[in-house]
């Protein structure tokens, strides 16, 4: 290595040296400084800086010769490049040659530890003090082997540290820690008052026979545990940063602890408390889900096994409770899409096969007759014409809605067996569910359109109960009078309470109402 052990003065006169590339600025130029931090920086020189700045043989020869070491710079060492020092790896700058821009591992929060290089960590790691006795924060046994041992700054107070290494091992100030007192106190171990400590004693901060550690604190959760014992999984005690549990010897495959101190969780291919299966996937359509068995009703659809899953028991929605999708035809009547659903395919019951209810039509008659009716059968025939009228095809099925005293009734003529929907002319249902609803005293709407769809509010002929029976002997003699000696029972046709059809009061036969005419087929 060239040397350039000249004073700026000479430098000065002479222009500068033919081996650098950059001339060196005037000498009361401020560009020069110098902050003596024990590193020779690219704007310091031996002159300005002569303690950052120190030339030593031993790196000016061999193999060091091609090393801009830590207090050497472009100034006077030819292997410096102007940039080594900048704290940045720059174009043809190495670890080897400019090791300084190449931090090592703990470089930066100023301490020199144990094993950090201070050709990579120069700020932190420099002789200062070597020598005065004390391994102080910027030393190590690298930089400064005359003061620090291999061990020391590791957080463990050694038997041969606790003069030397004060960051390991804690002062004691007090009368107990006296050598010669008969007291083994703080501070004191059988290595430094072997008078005053005859055993071993845990929390000394002096790793003594028996002991694989002893940080002198009382904290149970770090790397020494408060029993001298090296922290590690399966000690009972959890080892802070390190470990997420530690159940001891309840450690293990299944429990809240694994073998490796890791806490039981969903995922992690270990079937721990509270699971029953554990596939370590993230995959919700596989046979086990949230580290349960897939199951139906469970929320997620089970690839191969269900087609839908809404997680809930409503069998009524677009998922039945078997986990497949509401369907006609599968028994389940599908809420507001379907109006029945007897799970076959006749198509001639009380549910067709589009899960359609089939439909009988109620209205009253527009035109209006005395009370006699020509009997009973008169009184179907006028249904009958109106139903004609209206276009139906199946005229003759209709029949008047009508009671007399002789036991003939709507129920006993009718077909109580049906469980269809009864509805106006105009498709408005009156009951949903077939002749047990059109009798139960509540109507979803009232019998107020005529065959001709016009809406009236009239009082027709009925004496009929809303279950269908008979109201008694108001029946214009048997629907045959037309005189003020009988009267006849009747209803509302703005109701659609029992009114609808067995209205309080009566109407001399003299008098003129239309019929209520059912379909009946």
């Amino acid at each position: 290595m060239m040397r350039v052990d000249v004073r700026l003065g000479l430098l000065l006169a002479l222009g500068g040296l033919s081996c650098l590339k950059i001339d060196f600025p005037p000498a009361d130029n401020p560009y020069w400084q110098c902050n003596e931090d024990h590193v020779c920086d690219a704007d310091e020189n031996q002159v300005v800086c002569p303690s950052d700045c120190v030339w030593r043989d031993e790196t000016g020869e061999g193999p060091a010769a091609a090393v801009c070491d830590a207090q050497e710079n472009w100034t006077f060492v030819q292997a410096c490049l102007g940039t080594c020092g900048n704290g940045q790896e720059d174009e043809d700058e190495t670890a080897e040659t400019c090791p300084r821009d190449f931090p090592g591992p703990g470089c930066g929060d100023g301490v020199c530890a144990p094993d950090e290089d201070p050709a990579h960590c120069p700020l932190e790691c420099h002789p200062g003090s070597c020598g005065d006795g004390t391994c102080e924060l910027h030393e190590n046994a690298a930089i400064c082997a005359e003061d620090c041992t291999p061990g020391c700054g590791d957080g463990v107070c050694q038997a041969d540290e606790e003069a030397a290494c004060a960051r390991d091992c804690l002062p004691c100030s007090s009368d107990s820690c006296v050598c010669g007192d008969m007291v083994c106190g703080t501070g004191e171990s059988m290595m430094s008052c072997p008078q005053d400590c005859t055993e071993p004693s845990c929390g000394n901060g002096a790793v003594e026979e028996g002991e694989p550690c002893d940080d002198g604190n009382d904290v149970d959760t770090d790397a020494c545990t408060n029993a001298c014992a090296m922290a590690s999984c399966g000690d009972g005690i959890v080892w802070t940063g390190e470990e997420q549990c530690d159940n001891g010897p309840d450690n293990g495959p299944g429990k809240a602890c694994n073998a490796m101190c890791e806490a039981s969780a969903c995922g992690d291919g270990d079937i721990g408390p509270g699971e029953t299966c554990d596939d370590g996937n993230a995959d919700d359509t596989d046979d086990c889900v949230a580290c349960q068995q897939a199951s139906c009703r469970d929320g997620f659809v089970w690839s191969g096994e269900e087609d839908c899953d809404d997680g809930n028991d409503i069998d009524t929605d677009d998922c039945t409770n078997a986990c497949e999708p509401a369907d006609c035809g599968d028994g389940i009547v599908w809420e507001g899409e379907e109006e029945c659903d007897d799970g076959n395919q006749v198509d001639t019951d009380g549910c067709s096969n589009s899960c359609l209810k089939p439909r009988r039509v109620i209205f009253v008659t527009s035109k209006k007759f005395e009370g006699d009716l020509m009997g009973m059968s008169g009184a179907d025939s006028k249904c009958e014409a109106a139903a004609e009228t209206a276009g139906f095809t199946n005229a003759a099925s209709f029949k008047a809605w009508l009671s007399d005293k002789e036991a003939t009734w709507p129920a006993k003529r009718l077909d109580t067996q049906y469980q269809g929907m009864y509805v106006l002319i105009d498709g408005t249902p009156v009951a949903e569910n077939g002749w047990a609803d059109l009798t139960d005293g509540e109507l979803l709407h009232a019998v107020d359109l005529t065959e001709t769809k016009m809406k009236v509010s009239s009082a027709p002929w009925t004496n009929t109960k809303a279950d269908g029976t008979s109201a008694g002997g108001s029946d214009c003699n048997a629907w045959t009078n037309s005189t003020l000696d009988f009267s006849g029972g009747f209803g509302k046709t703005n109701a659609t309470d029992a009114s609808w059809t067995e209205a309080v009061g009566m109407s001399f036969c003299s008098g003129s109402a239309p019929l209520y005419c059912i379909e009946d087929v």
